[in-house]
């Protein structure tokens, strides 16, 4: 989660009941915590789970009883809290004796003694220390700790999620934040990232829930911001976030929802199991989550919460990673998501979800790499069997539209792209294909608003700021241009770093290095990119462009007319092409598209 618990409660396993009820008790009051509720099983899991939870507490909240003295994890947790100077608050639950192990961390520290006296006291007590160490607490409304304490249940509930209470939940935008990966293999992101759009996915189905858009929750992947400036930034009044551990065949999801104004979890849970649970546990996140969130749901809504694209758990592991590399827009990650979808569906051959997407791959390699007639046919055979299997689908009508795209059918693929944009708000790829469509006839206009909106949903495609670049100049509009390009030069540089394979990002960060003067740099990423992909149309294509912006008319005509050669038939693109500008009116280049 991008914002720690601010208390963490270390106790041993054999006072396991009462603390829990102790706990209950805090969160009523008002303190945001953290504390382990049987989960971990061995020394591993102790390491993630308990040290990233210490690392992130204010305060470590010491339960001392006889049994939490014998305890060797609960003297590792202190131990580590004291060696980076941490507070740490000890509570005695009953009389106890410090064991010489305990005696040094917790020298000159105040004890509370939470078992003499009065009960709602002594939580007085430990709530003014908390503050004193700079935990903000956050009471319920009409409510103070005595008669919190007076209301907190006697027993914790059976269940492992954890709540805020039962006080009505103010209505606001929720936002699904990525899940951390803390596996050993850092190589299962896609897992991760699949699990976050998974549960976007299922709560957008729910009528109730104001859901911020999944692309706009994803570009805070990997950072740690403050929960609320993450809030502010994205306007949402609920936060989701956790993470994911996958070792092998077993895996392990912690799950949060935080109210962001308020700074405190009103629900979280742990779930452990193999990976054919894994759609159990997707359901039961987002049922719980509602069920926090107090909304109701309409028998169509629960049945949806409740639908599977597969039954088959690695068909589904498959489809996440041929998700993963069908974007990188690369020659060699699209045949590799061709490879990985197929093998999904033929463990499932009525698996839709996969046909979309092995649908979308094969359109992509007739587009940009290979004009061979069975990649055009296999992208639309795979559009109809997705439709087929699902026709609510919103990636199927996303395929069939980038089918009847690269077939130049240019209506039919309109209007299966405002369908898929109809069933998904939210998906870029829709609008992308919509707004190349518009380009493609000359409706610059019409273009532009889709690549910004493209850009909006989904900020770091780099593919939609070549084409919003383009379109600013063919509009005339250089100042814009230019300010396309100055966010290129930013976005494309680490992204490069991750995927130096790109070819097509390296020619595109070649053209906008020339624009902005830095012309040898320029020449030799032309060049390397050229090397990355030998015979590649698009790559010839995007050579010509960036040896026609360099004034070298012939070298421009000559790459065009091999890259036509290699399979490039988008006449209608290049002759509005503003690449293409120094030499639109050359002979040549005049008679090399006059198939348009």
């Amino acid at each position: 989660m991008a914002h720690p618990a601010d208390v963490f409660i270390s106790y041993s396993r054999e006072d396991k009941e009462r603390v829990l009820d102790l706990a209950a008790r805090f969160r009523a009051a008002g303190v945001n915590l953290w504390i382990d509720q049987g989960g971990i099983d061995g020394a591993t899991m102790w390491g993630e789970e308990i040290v990233n939870a210490l690392e992130g507490a204010k305060v470590l909240l010491l339960a001392i009883t006889p049994a939490a003295a014998r305890s060797h994890n609960v003297a590792k947790e202190v131990v580590l809290v004291s060696e980076r100077k941490g507070y740490i608050l000890p509570v005695h639950l009953e009389p106890t004796t410090i064991p010489a192990s305990l005696k040094y961390p917790l020298a000159g520290i105040q004890h509370i003694e939470y078992y003499q006296g009065d009960a709602d006291e002594n939580l007085r007590i430990v709530l003014r220390s908390l503050e004193r160490a700079g935990v903000v607490i956050t009471p319920p409304r009409d409510s103070n700790p005595a008669r919190v304490a007076e209301e907190a249940p006697a027993k914790p509930s059976a269940a492992p999620a954890t709540t805020a209470g039962d006080a009505a939940i103010e209505r606001g935008a929720l936002a699904v934040l990525p899940f951390d990966n803390i596996s050993p293999d850092s190589e299962t992101d896609y897992f991760s990232d699949g699990l976050t759009e998974e549960l976007i996915a299922r709560l957008s189905l729910v009528s109730e829930i104001e859901l911020v858009s999944r692309w706009a929750s994803m570009q805070f992947k990997g950072q740690k911001q403050d929960i609320r400036a993450i809030g502010r930034e994205l306007g949402a009044r609920y936060i989701v976030g956790g993470s994911v551990r996958r070792f092998q065949d077993s895996v392990r999801i912690t799950v949060q929802l935080v109210d962001v104004e308020t700074n405190r979890q009103i629900w979280g849970n742990t779930y452990k199991g193999k990976l054919d649970d894994i759609f159990d546990i997707q359901e039961q996140v987002a049922s719980q989550i509602v069920e926090a969130l107090k909304l109701k749901l309409t028998f169509s809504e629960k049945v949806s919460l409740t639908k599977r694209q597969t039954v088959n758990a690695n068909a589904y592991d498959l489809y996440l990673r041929g998700q993963d590399f069908l974007y990188r827009l690369s020659r060699r990650g699209t045949e590799r998501a061709i490879q990985l979808f197929e093998k999904a569906i033929e463990l499932d051959p009525r698996y839709a979800a996969a046909y979309a997407a092995c649908s979308s791959a094969y359109g992509q390699m007739y587009q940009w790499f290979s004009r061979e007639d069975k990649f055009r046919d296999k992208a639309q055979e795979m559009s109809f069997k997705a439709l087929m299997y699902d026709s609510s689908l919103a990636e199927a009508y996303t395929a069939m539209g980038l089918s009847y795209f690269i077939w130049g059918k240019l209506d039919e693929a309109a209007a299966s792209g405002r369908k898929a944009i109809e069933l998904d708000p939210d998906d870029f790829i829709a609008y992308w294909t919509l707004g190349r469509i518009q380009f493609s006839t000359g409706n610059l206009t019409e273009a532009l608003e889709l690549f910004q909106r493209v850009i909006e949903i989904k900020p770091g495609f780099y593919m939609a700021h070549s084409d919003l670049k383009q379109t600013y100049t063919g509009l005339g509009r250089t100042a814009e241009a230019e300010a396309v390009s100055r966010k290129v030069l930013e976005l494309l540089p680490n992204y490069l770093l991750r995927n130096p394979d790109d070819a097509r990002a390296r020619m595109f960060y070649a053209i906008t290095l020339l624009e902005v003067g830095r012309r040898d740099e320029a020449i030799a990423e032309g060049a390397a990119a050229l090397e990355l992909s030998p015979g590649d149309s698009v790559m010839l294509y995007n050579g010509a462009c960036l040896y026609s912006r360099l004034g070298d008319t012939r070298r421009a005509v000559d790459t065009l007319r091999q890259a036509v050669a290699a399979g490039v038939t988008n006449f209608g693109w290049m002759k509005h092409d503003p690449d293409f500008a120094p030499i639109r009116n050359d002979p040549e280049f005049i008679e090399l598209t006059a198939g348009a």
